[in-house]
């Protein structure tokens, strides 16, 4: 067995194995646009026995700020062993290996990192896995809501966008030293927006001559999914509250700690076993991250 980083060619032997782990396809157009698209480098290690890829761990990129300075930073994606070569709970099983070299390779403890800031949202087997290996480390719950109502007064202003030429402005409102937040700006929605076979709307919200936040929403989720929002965080309640109103129930997913952001807005709270982690091994350890990460629907990997 041979654990490499990705060379060209091994899209389809990765695309294979993802339809016999999960039952499903994963289309090389949406392999694309998750590990090419973005232009900040295919960050993928595959375990490759007898000429067939068995093992995969791969990381989707971003540009983001940590506190205040210019990294990349990843979100795990597609983390999958083939049935047959699985030893669950084995130190030294496929898996263990797998990622103890993407992270030496990626996220060394010394000398340079290609990723600065590695995290995830792995399901709960992959989760509780990494966590009895100590390669991850939880970090706090991910809370999900579904907004399902809201209002909107009389000197507030909102409309649905064709464009993202608000989105740099915006992004710059919402820039913070003391937070983590992976870039909101024009490039990365467009990025976003090309998304294979996923619907979006854009929608900016402010008052009547000045855009305060813009939002893009997910339509083709049951029920619609607020992926992104950009603006200062001070206006999220609000913003969020008119887009109910416009749009109807759509879910959320955020950090426990922007809680007295979304105060005030109808919501109903759905059980979750989501949570985020970060790289026990070579960090940022959890306790540099809780607390200070802005996250959503759009910081994942789809």
């Amino acid at each position: 067995m041979e654990i490499r980083p990705y060379k060209e060619g091994d899209e389809e032997g990765i695309r294979e194995l993802f339809r016999t782990v999960f039952g499903k396809e994963m289309s090389y157009e949406l392999w694309y646009w998750k590990y090419k698209a973005h232009r900040l480098g295919t960050m993928v290690y595959v375990a490759e026995d007898k000429g067939k890829i068995i093992a995969h761990y791969g990381a989707v990129p971003r540009r983001c700020l940590y506190f205040g300075r210019e990294v990349i930073s990843a979100v795990i994606s597609d983390s999958m062993v083939d049935p047959s070569y699985r030893g669950i709970f084995k130190r030294e099983g496929v898996f263990s290996q797998l990622v103890k070299k993407y992270i030496m390779h990626y996220l060394p403890l010394e000398g340079k990192r290609v990723i600065h800031f590695g995290y995830g949202f792995p399901m709960k087997r992959a989760r509780l896995l990494a966590l009895r290996l100590g390669i991850y480390e939880d970090v706090e719950p991910v809370r999900e809501l579904v907004v399902k109502s809201g209002d909107r007064k009389f000197y507030e202003r909102f409309e649905e966008l064709k464009d993202l030429s608000l989105a740099n402005f915006l992004w710059h409102q919402m820039k913070r030293k003391h937070l983590i937040i992976n870039f909101r700006d024009g490039k990365t929605l467009e990025w976003r927006l090309s998304m294979p076979d996923a619907h979006f709307s854009i929608f900016m919200y402010g008052s009547v001559f000045t855009p305060k936040a813009l939002l893009l929403l997910r339509k083709d989720a049951t029920p619609p999914r607020l992926y992104d929002y950009v603006g200062k965080l001070k206006h999220m309640s609000r913003a969020l509250s008119c887009l109910a109103k416009h749009t109807g129930p759509f879910s959320v997913r955020l950090p426990p700690w922007t809680a007295p952001f979304v105060k005030g807005l109808h919501v109903e709270e759905i059980p979750s076993e989501t949570y985020l982690v970060a790289n026990a091994l070579t960090g940022p350890r959890a306790f540099e991250v809780k607390g200070k990460f802005f996250y959503m629907h759009a910081d994942e990997d789809t």
